[in-house]
């Protein structure tokens, strides 16, 4: 089977590979392993879910502004736990601001807690949407 008549397991796009060992369409890296079938490569931020009982870490994925309520960042929890009520610091490029968790839901699901590998929307205290954006880091206050 030659690498043409596979498709990239990411995208299900027939596989070509770009200059960087990636499919040429979604651009996920991957290996392909003599005649089998290509493999995502591992990313030192797989998608498995890390330590429930470390450190509280999300990374930012978008951020929403409710009136009358808050700002909600969502994104994947990479490790700990999150309860409403926590101590939080938002670091990125703006700056640390530190803050409180005033919510957790998971799919219009409000959550008592939300543990490493879930997709979770925060509802923060005093941040404003302006304060946070992609890419910007949550964390438990130590």
């Amino acid at each position: 089977m030659t690498i043409e008549a596979q498709r990239c397991p990411n995208c299900g796009a027939p596989l070509t590979r770009d200059d960087k060992g990636g499919c040429s369409f979604c651009g996920v890296p991957l290996q392909v392993n003599g005649a089998s079938a290509p493999a995502r490569a591992k990313s030192p931020a797989a998608a498995t879910p890390g330590d429930p009982n470390g450190p509280f870490v999300l990374d930012v994925e978008d951020t929403f502004s409710i009136r009358g309520r808050g700002t909600v960042v969502t994104g994947r929890i990479t490790s700990g736990t999150v309860r409403p009520g926590d101590e939080l610091v938002v670091e990125g490029a703006s700056g640390t601001k530190r803050t409180r968790c005033k919510g957790v839901e998971m799919f219009r699901k409000v959550l008592d807690k939300a543990v490493a590998g879930d997709q979770v929307g925060l509802l923060l205290d005093g941040i404003e949407k302006d304060d946070v954006a992609r890419g910007d880091r949550v964390r438990g206050a130590r």
